[in-house]
């Protein structure tokens, strides 16, 4: 269900963005599995991510859509998180515009007061039950003009179950930990000797992580020998 935007109707808004989706025009990005649209009219800036496929793939991709808007719903209010609207047609995932730029495009100076912001972010997201999973990707992370960190697509967050999940906690416990190795890795510029004392406890590498680094050690290794015959 969408909230009442009082400038565009929610039926209105569906058939703009259905009208859009073969367009290029108002990408902010596209894949495979989905697209996210930049809407605009006057003052008013929307986000709206769209899911693609056949039909086959597409519900799975408009699953996966409707478990991030449940995420924005258990981390509504949070000042880091870009206000969600919700879904238009039970389809469409409407969320506020954040003017900002990447992590890929600005990295904040490490005694910016930036990552001190990021990390209680992240502590207030986990005690909502909530890991991200993939905070180590430069484009989920915006840095705003006023120096503040927004933290977006939630796609293959964990949200923690209560009661007796055992997979469910198992994945969320190595999910908070991936968040925290993303923070010192982003603070620190991979720079890892650098850590400092009160730091280091919140980095540890997870064996699926190391386990991904050989894996991309041994690629790099194979591409070399490749080239060199």
């Amino acid at each position: 269900m969408l909230q009442e935007l009082g400038f565009i109707s929610e039926s209105d808004l569906t058939a703009w963005v259905k009208s859009h989706l073969s367009s290029a025009a108002n990408d902010l990005s596209a894949g495979y599995q989905g697209k996210t649209l930049l809407f605009q009219q006057g003052d008013h800036k929307l986000v709206i991510k769209a899911p693609l496929g056949n039909f086959l793939t597409r519900p799975i991709n408009l699953a996966l859509l409707r478990h991030e808007y449940r995420i924005y719903e258990k981390l509504a209010g949070m000042h880091a998180i870009p206000v969600c609207y919700g879904m238009a047609n039970n389809e469409f995932l409407v969320l506020e515009f954040i003017e900002g730029k990447t992590m890929r495009e600005y990295r904040p100076e490490i005694n910016s007061g930036f990552y001190e912001k990021l990390f209680t972010a992240i502590e207030q997201m986990h005690c909502h039950q909530v890991a991200h999973f993939d905070l180590k990707r430069k484009e989920n992370l915006l840095v705003t003009a006023d120096n503040e960190p927004k933290i977006i697509d939630f796609g293959v967050s964990v949200c923690r179950k209560e009661g007796v999940h055992f997979l469910n906690q198992f994945l969320f416990k190595l999910a908070k930990q991936f968040d925290y190795n993303a923070w010192i890795r982003h603070k620190y510029n991979r720079k890892f000797e650098t850590l400092s004392e009160a730091d280091k406890p919140f980095y540890k590498k997870t064996r699926t992580e190391v386990i991904s680094l050989k894996l991309k050690d041994l690629y790099k290794k194979y591409i070399r020998q490749y080239y060199r015959k």
